[in-house]
Protein backbone atom coordinates (compact mmCIF):
# COMPACT_ATOMS: atom_id res chain seq x y z
CA UNK A 1 0.00 0.00 0.00
CA UNK A 2 0.96 3.56 -0.76
CA UNK A 3 2.03 5.67 1.77
CA UNK A 4 1.60 9.86 1.22
CA UNK A 5 5.38 10.06 2.11
CA UNK A 6 5.98 7.31 -1.41
CA UNK A 7 3.52 10.12 -2.95
CA UNK A 8 4.95 13.04 -2.03
CA UNK A 9 8.50 11.51 -3.14
CA UNK A 10 7.09 10.72 -6.49
CA UNK A 11 5.39 13.95 -6.78
CA UNK A 12 8.97 15.85 -6.22
CA UNK A 13 10.29 13.08 -9.21
CA UNK A 14 7.08 14.35 -11.49
CA UNK A 15 8.37 18.19 -10.89
CA UNK A 16 11.48 17.65 -10.67
CA UNK A 17 11.26 15.99 -14.57
CA UNK A 18 9.68 18.95 -15.63
CA UNK A 19 5.81 18.53 -15.32
CA UNK A 20 4.06 21.27 -14.73
CA UNK A 21 1.97 21.68 -11.83
CA UNK A 22 -1.49 21.76 -14.13
CA UNK A 23 0.23 18.37 -15.85
CA UNK A 24 0.61 16.53 -12.29
CA UNK A 25 -2.80 17.85 -10.82
CA UNK A 26 -4.40 16.49 -14.33
CA UNK A 27 -3.06 13.23 -13.73
CA UNK A 28 -3.99 12.78 -10.66
CA UNK A 29 -7.44 13.57 -10.88
CA UNK A 30 -7.36 11.03 -13.74
CA UNK A 31 -5.97 8.60 -11.76
CA UNK A 32 -8.61 9.21 -9.27
CA UNK A 33 -11.57 8.55 -11.95
CA UNK A 34 -9.64 5.39 -13.37
CA UNK A 35 -9.77 4.26 -9.99
CA UNK A 36 -13.87 5.02 -9.28
CA UNK A 37 -14.32 3.36 -12.56
CA UNK A 38 -12.20 0.33 -11.17
CA UNK A 39 -14.48 0.28 -8.06
CA UNK A 40 -17.69 0.76 -10.42
CA UNK A 41 -16.61 -1.96 -12.38
CA UNK A 42 -15.91 -4.03 -9.26
CA UNK A 43 -19.60 -3.76 -8.23
CA UNK A 44 -21.54 -3.74 -12.16
CA UNK A 45 -20.91 -7.87 -12.07
CA UNK A 46 -22.58 -8.36 -9.17
CA UNK A 47 -25.40 -6.46 -10.24
CA UNK A 48 -25.50 -7.93 -13.27
CA UNK A 49 -25.71 -11.84 -11.52
CA UNK A 50 -28.61 -10.85 -9.17
CA UNK A 51 -30.44 -9.07 -11.80
CA UNK A 52 -30.36 -12.09 -14.51
CA UNK A 53 -30.98 -14.01 -11.55
CA UNK A 54 -33.78 -12.05 -10.57
CA UNK A 55 -35.12 -12.78 -13.68
CA UNK A 56 -34.82 -16.37 -14.14
CA UNK A 57 -36.47 -16.51 -10.49
CA UNK A 58 -39.13 -14.77 -11.45
CA UNK A 59 -39.94 -16.74 -14.89
CA UNK A 60 -39.56 -19.60 -12.32
CA UNK A 61 -42.45 -18.99 -10.83
CA UNK A 62 -44.47 -19.62 -14.10
CA UNK A 63 -42.65 -22.20 -15.00
CA UNK A 64 -45.15 -24.18 -17.43
CA UNK A 65 -43.56 -27.94 -17.36
CA UNK A 66 -40.68 -29.43 -15.79
CA UNK A 67 -38.31 -28.98 -18.48
CA UNK A 68 -38.15 -25.18 -18.17
CA UNK A 69 -38.26 -25.83 -14.25
CA UNK A 70 -34.41 -27.63 -14.37
CA UNK A 71 -33.39 -25.12 -17.24
CA UNK A 72 -34.07 -22.40 -15.23
CA UNK A 73 -32.45 -23.81 -12.20
CA UNK A 74 -29.14 -24.91 -14.67
CA UNK A 75 -29.11 -21.59 -15.64
CA UNK A 76 -29.35 -20.23 -11.98
CA UNK A 77 -26.10 -22.40 -11.23
CA UNK A 78 -24.81 -21.17 -14.46
CA UNK A 79 -24.95 -17.92 -13.45
CA UNK A 80 -23.67 -18.45 -9.76
CA UNK A 81 -21.00 -20.34 -10.85
CA UNK A 82 -19.77 -17.62 -13.69
CA UNK A 83 -20.30 -15.04 -11.07
CA UNK A 84 -18.12 -16.85 -8.62
CA UNK A 85 -15.27 -17.60 -11.04
CA UNK A 86 -15.43 -13.38 -11.87
CA UNK A 87 -15.30 -12.63 -8.05
CA UNK A 88 -11.95 -15.13 -8.26
CA UNK A 89 -10.58 -13.24 -11.05
CA UNK A 90 -11.11 -9.99 -9.49
CA UNK A 91 -9.59 -10.67 -6.30
CA UNK A 92 -6.34 -12.34 -8.43
CA UNK A 93 -6.32 -9.03 -10.60
CA UNK A 94 -6.61 -7.18 -7.40
CA UNK A 95 -3.41 -9.02 -5.49
CA UNK A 96 -1.28 -8.87 -8.73
CA UNK A 97 -1.47 -4.34 -8.63
CA UNK A 98 1.36 -2.51 -7.08
CA UNK A 99 2.03 0.95 -6.69
CA UNK A 100 4.41 1.63 -9.69
CA UNK A 101 5.96 4.76 -10.52
CA UNK A 102 3.82 5.51 -13.58
CA UNK A 103 0.85 5.04 -11.40
CA UNK A 104 -1.70 6.21 -13.90
CA UNK A 105 -0.91 4.23 -16.79
CA UNK A 106 -1.40 1.07 -14.40
CA UNK A 107 -4.62 2.36 -13.24
CA UNK A 108 -5.89 2.70 -16.49
CA UNK A 109 -4.48 -0.63 -17.42
CA UNK A 110 -6.31 -2.61 -14.65
CA UNK A 111 -9.58 -0.24 -15.62
CA UNK A 112 -9.23 -1.60 -19.16
CA UNK A 113 -8.18 -5.10 -18.43
CA UNK A 114 -11.34 -5.19 -15.56
CA UNK A 115 -13.76 -3.95 -18.60
CA UNK A 116 -13.26 -6.41 -20.39
CA UNK A 117 -13.50 -9.23 -18.48
CA UNK A 118 -16.91 -7.71 -17.08
CA UNK A 119 -18.13 -7.75 -21.11
CA UNK A 120 -17.32 -11.63 -21.04
CA UNK A 121 -19.20 -11.82 -17.71
CA UNK A 122 -21.89 -9.62 -19.40
CA UNK A 123 -22.40 -11.84 -22.43
CA UNK A 124 -22.01 -15.40 -20.75
CA UNK A 125 -25.05 -13.87 -18.14
CA UNK A 126 -27.11 -12.50 -20.96
CA UNK A 127 -26.69 -15.67 -22.87
CA UNK A 128 -27.43 -17.82 -19.90
CA UNK A 129 -31.15 -16.11 -19.69
CA UNK A 130 -31.82 -16.21 -23.25
CA UNK A 131 -31.11 -20.25 -22.83
CA UNK A 132 -33.96 -20.22 -19.97
CA UNK A 133 -36.03 -17.02 -21.33
CA UNK A 134 -36.24 -18.25 -24.84
CA UNK A 135 -38.26 -21.67 -24.13
CA UNK A 136 -40.14 -20.39 -21.54
CA UNK A 137 -41.50 -17.24 -23.95
CA UNK A 138 -42.07 -19.51 -26.37
CA UNK A 139 -43.94 -21.88 -24.02
CA UNK A 140 -45.80 -18.78 -22.89
CA UNK A 141 -47.18 -18.34 -26.51
CA UNK A 142 -48.83 -21.10 -26.59
CA UNK A 143 -50.33 -20.38 -23.51
CA UNK A 144 -51.09 -16.79 -23.56
CA UNK A 145 -50.89 -16.38 -27.58
CA UNK A 146 -48.50 -13.50 -29.15
CA UNK A 147 -48.71 -10.27 -29.75
CA UNK A 148 -48.16 -7.09 -27.75
CA UNK A 149 -50.22 -6.85 -25.29
CA UNK A 150 -49.50 -5.14 -21.43
CA UNK A 151 -48.23 -8.97 -19.84
CA UNK A 152 -46.47 -9.77 -22.75
CA UNK A 153 -44.65 -6.36 -23.16
CA UNK A 154 -43.47 -6.68 -19.71
CA UNK A 155 -42.35 -10.44 -19.49
CA UNK A 156 -40.79 -10.65 -23.02
CA UNK A 157 -40.45 -7.49 -24.92
CA UNK A 158 -39.04 -5.18 -22.26
CA UNK A 159 -36.63 -7.81 -21.14
CA UNK A 160 -35.58 -8.52 -24.34
CA UNK A 161 -35.09 -4.69 -25.44
CA UNK A 162 -33.35 -4.29 -22.33
CA UNK A 163 -30.77 -7.39 -23.06
CA UNK A 164 -30.24 -6.02 -26.67
CA UNK A 165 -29.04 -2.81 -25.18
CA UNK A 166 -27.30 -4.20 -22.58
CA UNK A 167 -25.16 -6.09 -25.03
CA UNK A 168 -25.27 -3.16 -26.98
CA UNK A 169 -23.38 -1.36 -24.83
CA UNK A 170 -21.04 -4.01 -23.35
CA UNK A 171 -19.80 -3.82 -27.03
CA UNK A 172 -19.05 -0.50 -27.03
CA UNK A 173 -17.52 -0.31 -23.47
CA UNK A 174 -15.09 -3.26 -24.73
CA UNK A 175 -14.28 -1.75 -28.30
CA UNK A 176 -13.37 1.59 -25.85
CA UNK A 177 -11.32 -0.52 -23.71
CA UNK A 178 -9.16 -2.77 -26.01
CA UNK A 179 -8.66 0.61 -28.03
CA UNK A 180 -7.28 2.03 -24.69
CA UNK A 181 -5.37 -0.94 -23.86
CA UNK A 182 -3.35 -0.61 -27.43
CA UNK A 183 -2.36 2.62 -26.58
CA UNK A 184 -1.23 2.52 -23.53
CA UNK A 185 2.63 1.99 -23.03
CA UNK A 186 3.51 -1.51 -22.80
CA UNK A 187 0.07 -2.34 -22.88
CA UNK A 188 -0.42 -6.08 -22.30
CA UNK A 189 -2.95 -7.63 -24.24
CA UNK A 190 -6.47 -8.90 -22.39
CA UNK A 191 -8.54 -11.75 -23.39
Amino acid sequence: MMTRGDWLEWEQLWRSDRTSAERLDELIARTRRARRGLWFLRLLPTAVAVMALVVVAAALRHAGNPFEMALGVMVGIGIVAVWMMDLANQRRAAAKVEAPADEYVAMRRALCVRQVRFTQLAWIVTTLDLVFLVPWWRGGFAVHGAGFHPMQLVTMWGPLALMSAFAWWTMRLRRRARAELERLPDAVEAS
